[in-house]
């Protein structure tokens, strides 16, 4: 009898729990280290919101992690405006390709966990370092060592610098908001404003309420009962500041005699710190938009959701070898994408699905680096390349980077209803819009 394949995953994020999930449905075994227990990531305060647009969506369902297909508000539309500071600007809607969601992150990152266990994974609550990627490489015990930690993980130094490659993302300070709203005025669409000073998206979400710290200590327990929360509709409100200017709260949010952490103790991206760049960043909308701005100020902003973080785009090679053995890098670990585009959730579960792909194709033969880097090709050549592309356009629109006839093409194309509708199927699968990029 075949011994089954092995995989360690360090990182419980979008991409770690879809190969996980997909190497399971492969009959793998999987072991995934976590940072956080579930209980604990319900309990924390929201992270950053991502975008489901259809063909990610369908994937997830295909992979049974649609864990809320029937209760997460869709959006069935785009509503796109430029917003120039001088003139007038222009706008259009146009239907998506299918249904699009947002999961609230610890709803995912909770119940995907769960869900991987539920399928056999072994999830082991335990903050790694680079010395234990080091040791379990050295001990060839598992076939694949796959490192997909956050941004922030100081595991991506494990991955060298790569010079050669774009993202297509630069820098920004996101804010972020949960809007509580009446049902009656939940959106079904998503709206994208776009301006010089940078993006604001707004759609519906699937959110759920902190949990208390008395709750994460009973659910934490080892003879807790299985964890249940329930989640409720509401709306998310991303403001990407270009930094220094107008929209960029950093100059009132923050003062140097902060340090690290809020008065709460929380890090500097919630609490007080975020509510004030909450409060500064509705009152520049108020110029740019004043009926979005209304719209946002009519909703009750759900405590713990609010968040601002600075965002620091990084590119690191996808391949390294520790100890002699490959380790492969996957979602922000190598690679940052333009949170503008609202291609995140896309990267992240194209990267893991076109690897997992690789792997059923390589059969049982061992997974060298040059495998392993070729398989990240392949995800680069199908998804990754044109992302950036999107990615780029996205954030050079406005600095005046773009070629004239690129620029003329994009608004002749979505001034009738076919382009329009032709772009927004381009935001759920950028290699299909890629021909009016690079005209």
């Amino acid at each position: 009898m075949t011994t089954p394949p092995r995989a360690v995953i360090f990182g419980s994020g979008h991409s770690a729990l879809t190969l996980a999930t997909g190497l399971l449905e492969d009959d793998w075994r999987v072991d995934v280290f976590t940072r956080h227990p579930t209980a604990e990531i319900l309990g924390n305060p929201a992270g950053l919101t991502q975008l489901t647009l259809p063909s990610v969506h369908a994937t997830e369902l295909a992979l049974g992690l649609g864990l809320w297909q029937h209760t997460a508000p869709p959006a069935h539309e785009v509503r796109m405006r430029m917003v120039p500071p001088h003139g007038e600007g222009f706008g259009f809607t146009a239907p998506l390709p299918g249904p699009a969601v947002a999961i609230d992150h610890r709803l995912k990152s909770a119940y995907w966990l769960q869900h991987v266990a539920g399928r056999g994974g072994r999830v082991h609550e335990r903050a790694c370092t680079s010395a234990d990627v080091s040791g379990f490489a050295s001990t060839r015990l598992h076939d694949l060592v796959v490192v997909a930690p956050g941004s922030d993980s100081d595991l991506r130094h494990l991955f060298a610098p790569d010079p050669d490659r774009s993202g297509g993302a630069t820098d920004r300070v996101v804010v972020q908001a949960h809007l509580a709203v009446p049902e009656e005025r939940l959106p079904h669409r998503v709206e994208v404003l776009s301006c010089p000073w940078g993006e604001v998206m707004v759609y519906p979400v699937l959110t759920v309420d902190a949990l208390s710290p008395f709750q994460v200590r009973s659910l934490s327990a080892i003879d807790a009962p299985p964890m249940h929360v329930t989640p409720y509709s509401a709306v998310c409100v991303q403001v990407m500041a270009r930094p220094g200017t107008p929209l960029d709260p950093t100059p009132t949010a923050a003062s140097p005699e902060e340090g690290g952490e809020t008065g709460a103790g929380l890090p500097r991206r919630h609490g007080a710190h975020a509510r004030s760049a909450w409060a500064h960043v509705l009152a520049q909308l108020a110029r740019l938009a004043p009926d979005l701005a209304q719209e946002c100020s009519e909703g009750v902003v759900i405590a713990g959701s609010e968040l601002v973080r600075e965002v620091h785009p990084q590119v690191r090679r996808p391949v390294t070898t520790i100890q002699g053995a490959p380790v492969v890098g996957i979602g922000d670990a190598t690679m940052t994408v333009e949170h503008a585009s609202g291609q995140g959730a896309g990267a992240s579960t194209w990267v893991a699905t076109t690897l997992r792909d690789q792997l059923r194709q390589h059969g049982r033969a061992p997974f060298h680096a040059d495998f392993l880097t070729g398989a990240w090709e392949a995800y680069w050549a199908r998804h990754g390349q044109y992302t950036a592309t999107f990615g780029g356009f996205v954030t050079a629109y406005w600095s005046g980077a773009l070629p004239d006839h690129v620029l003329r093409g994009f608004t002749e194309t979505v001034s009738t209803p076919e382009g329009a509708a032709a772009w927004s199927a381009g935001l759920d699968d950028p290699a299909r819009m890629n021909h009016l990029l690079t005209l």
